[in-house]
């Protein structure tokens, strides 16, 4: 951990020093950045701390009331002449009981995300290489300092519970990995294609020669929506926009069964609005597998269907200072031990813009274990978050 903090220092000196040596503008825009004179090179840095006090009880597991730190991460960006641009993320992350997936394994570890270096060939065409992970809906490119609860709908974040039930049953989140992103737009269409690593992973080098494959596009009916789940700028007019994503990820074994899968086909369709401090978000899901054997599965088949769906919404009480919002979401997986619904709702307080809030929110989340000697578990969890942004 030391060794990578101590590597970001240098690589930021080295940056920073020349750059600040002929700087005519230095400030700040969503990050503290400096600038040389003719604008062609710019370095931003900008951060995130999300600290927690929560409650949560289920059937299956002791109650409990902890602080926690959610999140915390810095990033820094360059770019270059407009066209080029690179950066990397140093990030803190833990999940909890009701989203095992929304952190890091271990706390104490530092993960670097985000890694990558870009070049605009023309206005409607970019590439982008390193940890372009897969495009698929529209929840999973929004950052968290904008989310209307503190966590993401259940679709992004959940696991199956009993895993050896069947074999790779979380939710629809779409994968890391290191590879190629192409992304771009014209007039009201936009579009991301992304070829990665077959290992899905941020960190490893790909073993054969299997590759998963994204695409995301989206059009904007009206103006288009910005990456986050509120209308924090209070919309003088309507913003509605329309999004389309596939994934196509190949051949694997399943870690808990050692079933053997050929493929995994995920598809959504997603429609977000923000108009006068209103904002509404809603996607659907659809997941097939493929399998050519199901290992030591207790229920499988050779194809399983999976379905799911959120909706979010949130309104402005106070322009850009108190927001109510309403957050739902299910997941309808193909076999028993394996479906899960969530609904909750909470206020969000805004001290100076987005950059210092506090959020209050209450969730229900239901796992219906349908297999022979489980329980049913209701988890509810309470949570009073405080971000600091930078």
């Amino acid at each position: 951990m030391k060794k990578l903090w101590i590597l970001f220092a240098v690589l930021f000196l080295v940056v920073a020093i020349p750059a600040a040596s002929f700087a005519e503008n230095v400030g700040y825009d969503g990050g503290f950045f400096i600038k040389n004179d003719d604008e062609s090179f710019q370095l931003k840095l900008n951060g995130r701390v999300q600290t927690k006090l929560f409650f949560e009880k289920s059937e299956t597991s002791p109650s409990q009331i902890s602080w926690q730190i959610r999140r915390a991460q810095l990033g820094v960006r360059a770019n270059f002449h407009d066209i080029v641009s690179m950066g990397f993320t140093l990030k803190h992350a833990i999940g909890n009981v009701v989203n095992p997936n929304s952190g890091s394994s271990n706390f104490q570890t530092v993960n670097i995300a985000n890694a990558v270096a870009a070049v605009e060939i023309i206005p409607a065409f970019t590439v982008t290489v390193g940890m372009v992970g897969l495009p698929l809906d529209m929840i999973t490119e929004t950052s968290s300092a904008w989310y209307l609860l503190p966590e993401p709908p259940i679709t992004n974040t959940q696991d199956d519970g009993l895993q050896n039930i069947t074999p790779l049953r979380p939710s629809f989140g779409a994968p890391d990995g290191l590879g190629v992103n192409f992304s771009g737009g014209y007039w009201k269409w936009f579009y991301s294609l992304s070829a990665v690593n077959g290992n899905e992973s941020n960190y490893q080098v790909n073993p054969d020669k299997k590759m998963s494959f994204g695409f995301r596009t989206g059009f904007n009916i009206l103006d288009p929506v910005p990456g986050s789940m509120t209308d924090f700028e209070c919309s003088t007019t309507p913003k509605l926009t329309v999004s389309l994503g596939s994934d196509y990820q190949g051949k694997r074994t399943d870690p808990n069964t050692g079933a053997q899968i050929k493929y995994l086909w995920t598809s959504t369709l997603g429609v977000a609005l923000r108009w006068g401090g209103f904002a509404f978000n809603t996607e659907g899901y659809y997941r097939k597998t493929k399998m050519d054997s199901i290992g030591t599965a207790v229920w499988a088949r050779p194809n399983l269907t999976d379905i799911g769906y959120y909706a979010s919404a949130g309104y402005y009480i106070l322009p850009k200072k108190f927001e109510i919002a309403g957050q739902a979401g299910q997941i309808i997986r193909q076999g028993p031990d394996n479906n899960s619904w969530q609904f909750g709702g909470g206020v969000n307080y805004y001290i100076f813009d987005n950059n210092l809030k506090l959020q209050a929110a209450y969730t229900l989340t239901t796992d219906f274990d349908d297999v022979t000697g489980t329980q049913n578990r209701h988890i509810h969890n309470g949570t009073l978050m405080a971000s600091a942004i930078f």
